[in-house]
C-alpha cells in the first residue's frame, strides 16, 4: 500500500503491524507516551488527549454519520485509515509533545474538523487576531463578537494559522499545516465558546493535502506561538530581521525608527503665501488677458474676489486658490520651473526651498532638526514624491526610509470617473486579467468597484510601474497595499489560473522582486504568515481596522465619526483624535484581553505597527493604554502629520521616541521570549527579548520600566495623554 512521507518516515522499526476492515463502529485508536495519552476514533473522529496526571481535553467532537472508515493501519504511536464514503485518507502520528493529524483526498468539496468543544477544562481561546487576543471562554462581548463575525480565514483573520487554548496547567496548540482555504466559524450554545474549523477541498487541486500539529505545551499565553514559531523553523520558512538586512542594508533603519505618514503633497501650501491680500490682488490686476489668471478654474477666480472683500479671509477660501494653483504648477510650462511663477509675485511667496506641506523638504528637515533620526516616511499617493523627488533625496540623506503608497489588489475600468491611480492600468489587463471565481465569474474588487486583479497577471505591470516610478525618484522604501493581508484567492481564468497558495506565493515573488532589484525595504498591509520572509515591516498587525461598516463611525453627527477625508493635506479620519467606542476598546485595546503571540513568533523578522487608520493618538481614551502597549511588546509609534499637526505633537511624540527608539535598536533583532502577567488582574504584564531587555508595564499606574539586564539599568517612563 502507498505510504506518506509524513506518516512512515524513511527509517523505522515496526512493533506490530494490522490491518482491520471497519464497518463504521467506533474502532479506538490509542497513542501513548511519557507525555500523554491520545484516544483517536477512526470513523467518527473524535479525538481527546490527556496529559499525564491531568484530566483529559476533547480537540474534536465525533462526526455525524461519518459512515465506514476501511483500511486501518497501525503501528507504534502512528496509524492510517480511510474515511470510505469521503474517500478522504486519514493519518495520524504521536512524537514527543507533538500529534501530527494528515488529511488527503482526491475529491472536492467543503471537509470539517475538528469540531472543537473544549469544555470547562479551556479556560480561555488563544487567537491569533491581529496581535494577539486572549479570549475567556465565557465571556459574553468576546462571544457576541467572535460568533457574529461569520466564517473567519486562517490567512487574513488569523494572520498566523493556529489557534490555543489555556488549560490552566497546559496549553493546547493547534497548527494549521495548510493554512489556505480554511474557514473557522464560532458558536456558544450553552455560553462557552466553540468553533468548527472546515477545510475547502478545492476541485483546482489534484490532490488536496491538509492537516494538524496538536502541541501540548506549557503553561503560559504565549506557548501555542512559541510552538507555532518552533514548527516555521523546523521547515525552513523562518527569516529573521537580520538576514533580510544582509540581504537589503537599508532594512537597518527600521530599528528604532517611528512610522510617519506624511499628508499634503502640492507644491505650494496656504501658508507659502505671506500675505494673501497683495497676492491676490496682484492676481487679479493682471486681468482675464494674463496666463496665470486665465489658467485657473472659475471656482478658483470666485474665491480670489471673495478673498479681495473679506477683512478676514478664512482657510477655505485660501485652499480653494491653493489647489488650483498647484494643478497650474503641474503643467508643462511651470512643472519644475517655479522660479516663472514666482517672478510673477515679488516678494509675495516664501523662498521655494520652503514651499509644501507634509511631503516637503521643509516637513523632512523640521522632524530631522527636532531630533528623529530614524523614521519610516509614506505617504497616501506617489504624486507629491514625482513632483518633489528632492523630498526623496533628503530624506535618505538625514538617514530616514521614504518610499510611496502603492497596491496591485484591484483593476477599475480605465478612465471611471470614480477610480484610484493604484487600480488604473488599460483596458487589455481590465477585460483579462480580472479574478474568475468558480462560477466562472470575475470576482468584484474593493468596495464593489471593478474586479480583483490577478498577481499573475499583472506582474509585467507591477515591473513597469515600480521601475518608472523609482526611475523619478529612487526611494529606498515601498508600501505594497493588501499583499501581506492574507486575502489570497483560487482563480479559475484559463488565462492565469491559481490556487490560493500560488496567488501567495505571486504576491510574495512581486514583493521580492522590488526588494533585490531596488535595494528597497518592502512592507505590506498585514502580516500573513506565508509572507513573512518577503517584507520587513507590516502596517495592521499590532492594531487593525476597527469598526468597519459602523454607521456611528462614519455619521458625522456621530461622537464617534472618524472624521473626513478632507482637507487633502490634513484629512481628519487620520490627523483627529475622537472617542472610542466602549465595545472596540474592549475588544481591542483592554490590556487583559491582548496578547503578544505576533511579536513572540516574528518580533526578530518583521517590524510590526497600527493599520494606517487606527495610528498611535487617534482614539482619545485609549492614547495611553496604546503607548504602553507599544512600549511593552516593542514596536514602533505610528503618526499621521503635516507641518501644523506637527507643531501641535512635536513634543508628545518625541517623549515617546526618546524611550522607545534606543530600545528598539537594542531588541530589534532578538526574539520575544517571555510574556508574563505579573498581577492576577493581568493588568501587570512583563516581556522579556532575548538575554538583552525586560519591559514590565502597569496599565493602572500607567508606567512602563525597562531593564537592560546585561548591565541591570533600569529607566521607567510615564507617557501622558495631553
Amino acid at each position: 500500500m502507498t505510504r506518506t512521507k509524513f506518516l512512515f518516515p524513511t527509517r523505522f522499526f515496526i512493533l506490530c503491524f494490522f490491518v482491520f476492515q471497519l464497518n463504521g463502529l467506533a474502532q479506538e485508536i490509542v497513542f501513548s507516551n511519557d507525555q500523554c495519552r491520545v484516544t483517536f476514533a477512526a470513523a467518527s473522529l473524535e479525538l481527546t488527549l490527556q496529559p499525564h496526571g491531568r484530566d483529559a481535553i476533547q480537540l474534536s467532537a465525533p462526526q455525524k454519520d461519518p459512515g465506514p472508515s476501511v483500511n486501518l493501519v497501525q503501528e507504534t504511536n502512528q496509524a492510517s485509515w480511510l474515511l470510505a464514503d469521503r474517500n478522504i485518507r486519514v493519518s495520524a502520528r504521536l512524537v514527543g509533545q507533538d500529534l501530527s493529524i494528515g488529511f488527503s483526498s482526491i475529491k472536492s468539496g467543503p471537509f470539517t474538523w475538528p469540531i472543537a468543544k473544549p469544555g470547562p477544562l479551556a479556560k480561555a481561546w488563544i487567537l491569533p487576531m491581529f496581535e494577539g487576543v486572549y479570549v475567556p471562554s465565557t465571556d459574553a462581548k468576546w462571544i457576541a463578537h467572535l460568533t457574529n463575525s461569520g466564517g473567519l480565514s486562517t490567512t487574513a483573520d488569523l494572520g498566523l494559522p493556529f489557534w490555543g487554548w489555556d488549560c490552566g496547567a497546559f496549553t493546547i496548540a493547534v497548527i494549521l499545516t495548510n493554512q489556505f482555504n480554511n474557514e473557522l466559524q464560532f458558536t456558544a450554545p450553552d455560553g462557552r465558546l466553540q468553533m468548527t474549523a472546515t477545510h475547502d477541498l478545492t476541485r483546482n487541486h489534484r490532490v488536496n493535502e491538509f492537516g494538524y500539529v496538536i502541541h501540548l505545551g506549557e503553561n503560559s499565553p504565549i506557548a501555542p506561538a512559541k510552538a507555532y514559531r518552533a514548527w516555521l523553523q523546523s521547515r525552513g520558512e523562518f527569516v529573521t530581521l537580520a538576514e533580510k538586512i544582509q540581504k537589503i542594508p537599508a532594512t537597518a533603519k527600521l530599528l528604532g525608527a517611528a512610522h510617519i505618514y506624511l499628508w499634503g503633497d502640492e507644491m505650494m501650501a496656504i501658508d507659502d503665501v505671506t500675505n494673501w491680500k497683495d497676492f491676490v490682488l496682484a492676481l487679479k490686476k493682471q486681468g482675464e488677458g494674463w496666463k496665470i489668471w486665465g489658467l485657473l478654474k472659475p471656482d478658483a477666480q470666485k474665491m480670489v474676489a471673495e478673498i479681495i472683500t473679506n477683512q478676514w479671509p478664512d482657510r477655505y477660501e485660501k485652499g480653494v486658490v491653493t489647489e488650483d494653483l498647484n494643478r497650474v504648477l503641474a503643467l508643462p510650462e511651470y512643472f519644475h520651473h517655479e522660479e516663472k511663477f514666482m517672478a510673477a509675485f515679488p516678494g509675495l511667496l516664501a523662498p521655494k526651498d520652503s514651499w509644501g506641506s507634509g511631503v516637503s523638504p521643509k516637513m523632512v528637515k523640521q522632524l530631522a532638526d527636532a531630533g528623529f533620526d530614524r523614521l519610516w516616511l509614506g505617504a497616501g499617493s506617489w504624486d507629491g514624491f514625482v513632483s518633489r523627488p528632492e523630498t526623496v533625496r533628503l530624506a535618505k540623506e538625514k538617514g530616514f526610509l521614504i518610499g510611496p503608497y502603492d497596491s496591485y489588489n484591484g483593476i477599475h475600468r480605465p478612465g471611471d470617473p470614480n477610480t484610484w491611480e493604484t487600480s488604473q492600468f488599460d483596458q487589455q489587463l481590465f477585460d483579462t486579467g480580472g479574478i474568475i471565481m468558480a462560477n466562472g465569474k470575475p470576482k468584484n474588487g474593493f468596495k464593489q468597484k471593478g474586479h480583483m486583479l490577478s498577481p499573475r497577471a499583472a506582474r509585467p505591470y507591477v515591473e513597469k510601474r515600480v521601475d518608472g516610478l523609482m526611475k523619478s525618484f529612487s526611494a529606498n522604501s515601498w508600501f505594497m497595499d493588501c499583499d501581506g493581508f492574507g486575502e489570497f484567492f483560487d482563480d479559475y481564468s484559463p488565462v492565469h489560473p491559481a490556487t490560493q497558495q500560488s496567488d501567495a506565493a505571486e504576491r510574495v515573488s512581486r514583493m521580492n522582486w522590488i526588494g533585490t532589484n531596488y535595494g528597497a525595504v518592502v512592507g505590506s498591509e498585514g502580516c500573513s504568515a506565508v509572507v513573512a520572509p518577503a517584507i520587513s515591516f507590516a502596517h495592521g498587525v499590532f492594531t487593525p481596522v476597527i469598526g468597519w461598516g459602523d454607521k456611528d463611525l462614519n455619521d458625522k453627527k456621530s461622537q464617534y465619526y472618524l472624521g473626513s477625508y478632507y482637507p487633502a493635506d490634513g484629512p481628519a479620519v487620520f490627523l483627529k483624535s475622537v472617542p472610542i467606542k466602549e465595545n472596540y476598546r474592549y475588544l481591542y485595546y483592554d490590556p487583559r484581553f491582548r496578547l503578544p503571540l505576533f511579536e513572540t513568533v516574528f518580533h526578530d523578522s518583521v517590524v510590526a505597527t497600527h493599520h494606517w487608520s487606527t495610528p498611535t493618538l487617534k482614539f482619545s481614551e485609549v492614547i495611553t493604554t496604546t503607548k504602553l502597549l507599544e512600549l511593552l511588546y516593542n514596536v514602533p509609534p505610528m503618526y499621521h502629520l503635516n507641518p501644523v499637526e506637527f507643531q501641535k505633537r512635536k513634543t508628545e511624540m518625541k517623549t515617546q521616541y526618546d524611550f522607545f527608539s534606543p530600545l528598539h535598536r537594542l531588541a530589534g533583532l532578538l526574539p520575544m521570549t517571555d510574556f508574563a502577567w505579573m498581577s492576577e488582574d493581568h493588568m501587570v504584564q512583563k516581556t522579556v527579548f532575548g538575554d538583552q531587555l525586560e519591559l514590565t508595564a502597569d496599565f493602572t499606574k500607567q508606567t512602563i520600566q525597562a531593564k537592560l539586564l546585561k548591565t541591570g539599568e533600569t529607566r521607567t517612563f510615564t507617557p501622558k495623554t495631553p
